[in-house]
């Protein structure tokens, strides 16, 4: 039988493709507006406003939008909602003592990404639900600390990571345990950006499987004597 959200999704994404392709003046009915958009004049200059790339409802590329977001918003992870709900923060929102905003330079695209756009990724309809914020890897600078910092991080610091959501956006809240500082060897933002959720991902294979890093009794032994591991595909 065919799963009710998997068919929502389906029948989503074909709308949004006829409406694109034959009655594209339609397409903005579709593209519904956030209340944390900024919508004024686009001739007027918003300065350092947050950018982000939206998606409004399951569909195609048509539904990714760059916006721009009020003065004070940016994205957020639904681990975060201490501080606002996700994707995007309230306005002069205050930090919990665990989390920065970091200035994004950089984030990368992953196949997870498409599977949010598409509307079947399930722990983005239950943890944020539409509009949505797309992207996990970040790599950027601290932006801002918690008066109470306990962090580790510091304003000015260049650092990379995940976030669970809201990645595409040039400024984003994270907790601080999901940061790294970026190591002289990375030499760029971009190259800082490409490595963290594959990298977990690959790490959490090898858990699955045992290899990766302890064993059920948590005595740092992997139980397996064997530790060659062979790597069968490079894609997806």
């Amino acid at each position: 039988m065919l799963d009710v959200d998997v068919l929502f999704a389906l029948l989503a994404n074909v709308l949004s493709w006829l409406v694109a392709k034959f009655a594209p003046s339609l397409l903005p009915l579709l593209l519904p507006v956030s209340p944390e958009e900024d919508t004024g004049d686009a001739g007027v200059d918003r300065g350092d406003q947050t950018q982000a790339i939206s998606i409004g409802r399951p569909g195609g590329m048509e539904q990714l939008r760059l916006i721009t977001l009020k003065k004070g918003v940016c994205t957020i992870g639904y681990n975060c909602r201490m501080i606002s709900p996700p994707p995007f923060t309230a306005p002069g929102f205050q930090l919990t003592s665990d989390c920065v905003v970091i200035r994004n330079c950089a984030f990368s695209v992953n196949y997870a990404d498409c599977c949010i756009r598409w509307g079947l990724y399930d722990s983005a309809k239950q943890y944020v639900g539409w509009p949505i914020c797309p992207g996990f890897d970040v790599s950027g600078t601290v932006e801002r600390v918690p008066d109470n910092n306990r962090t580790g991080l510091e304003v000015g610091d260049k650092v990379f990571g995940c976030s669970l959501f809201g990645a595409y956006s040039t400024r984003l809240v994270i907790p601080s345990v999901q940061l790294r500082k970026i190591p002289e060897c990375l030499d760029t933002f971009a190259k800082a950006a490409s490595i963290p959720a594959v990298a977990l991902t690959a790490l959490y294979a090898l858990h699955l499987a045992g290899y990766f890093p302890l064993d059920k009794e948590g005595n740092g032994r992997i139980k397996f004597t064997n530790k060659s591991v062979l790597i069968h595909s490079c894609a997806g």
